[in-house]
């Protein structure tokens, strides 16, 4: 049995069909089974030579498995339902060695108020020496670009921290519901976990993707940054359409209604907090959980795990 590789000397980033790992490494390679044929003598290089180049791409389809899985140690054999895309940088770290992986996952001040540095672990998004993530979205979102679903387009979160600040900014202005675009609507969202909406309980940030979409400033760095891809008007509309499925994906946004296009902010101190507080009745350690907004249920579960946690060291619970 021999294989035939085809290959594409240059991936191009508006080509849809890349994989994050084939854009990444500039280089696509297809390996399958061309025919089966008897190898006689003269033929055995050439043999050698494709058995090569199969052996090469099988272990590197082994790689992304382990790189993609969620188990840290996934073997080839018992990781073969998962994910060959690269997604979570923590899962790729323990690949690097100890002190690699031990550099990015250190200690550092956090500026919370009472919070006990020594209470979280180091694997804590707050605790988190990246250099890449701004602490802002790190304390308001509890998210980090080691855990965002890579975007090929904007490999640097160029556009995507751009658009989480302009979120960002908009939630902080929002302090009443009757200030929100959609009053009605969001108000009845604060219902959904448990949160009045009177005066002193700011509400979280609804808002439409036309308003994204038809932004000046962000719709200028998305050209910016696909400036130099082969059809940038495309992508650069492209890109904010994957930039919000790529953080709907990530648990950061929430398509809250689909026929009005209205997409939710799930920050930490506008929904997540909020929503963990009065599900365990205002204490934690008693009282029962209550049923979980759809919205909740998309954030991953080890960031809800640990806001519920800070939330315990910060009221000295732990």
């Amino acid at each position: 049995m021999t294989a035939g590789t085809s290959t594409n000397d240059k991936c191009k980033l508006s080509d849809h069909s890349a994989t994050p790992m084939e854009v990444r490494f500039g280089c696509v390679r297809e390996v399958h089974a061309s025919s089966a044929c008897l190898i006689g003598e003269g033929q055995t290089r050439m043999a050698n030579q494709w058995n090569g180049e199969v052996v090469h791409w099988l272990k590197c389809v082994k790689f992304s498995r382990m790189a993609g899985g969620s188990q840290r140690n996934a073997s080839f054999d018992d990781d073969k339902n998962s994910s060959c895309t690269i997604r979570n940088g923590k899962n790729v770290l323990p690949l690097l060695g100890e002190k690699i992986s031990s550099s990015i996952l250190s200690n550092e001040s956090i500026d919370f108020p009472n919070f006990n540095s020594n209470t979280i672990g180091n694997g804590s998004v707050l605790k988190r020496k990246c250099c890449q993530t701004p602490y802002r979205f790190r304390s308001a979102l509890f998210y980090c670009h080691c855990e965002a679903t890579l975007e090929v387009l904007d490999s640097s979160f160029r556009f995507r921290d751009a658009l989480l600040n302009r979120l960002l900014d908009m939630e902080a202005r929002l302090q009443r519901s009757s200030e929100s675009s959609f009053p009605s609507i969001t108000e009845g969202c604060m219902d959904l976990f448990g949160v009045s909406s009177d005066h002193a309980t700011p509400p979280p940030l609804l808002f439409t993707f036309e308003s994204i979409y038809k932004d000046g400033e962000l719709a200028s760095i998305a050209n910016e940054t696909v400036a130099l891809t082969a059809s940038p008007e495309a992508n650069a509309q492209r890109l904010v359409r994957k930039t919000f499925a790529a953080m709907t994906n990530d648990g950061i946004l929430s398509l809250y209604d689909a026929k009005g296009d209205l997409y939710l902010l799930v920050s930490r101190t506008r929904v997540i907090e909020p929503f963990l507080r009065y599900a365990y009745g205002g204490g934690f350690g008693a009282g029962q959980l209550i049923p979980q907004p759809f919205f909740i249920k998309s954030v991953p579960r080890k960031r809800v795990a640990d806001i519920k946690r800070w939330i315990e060291v910060t009221d000295g619970i732990i």
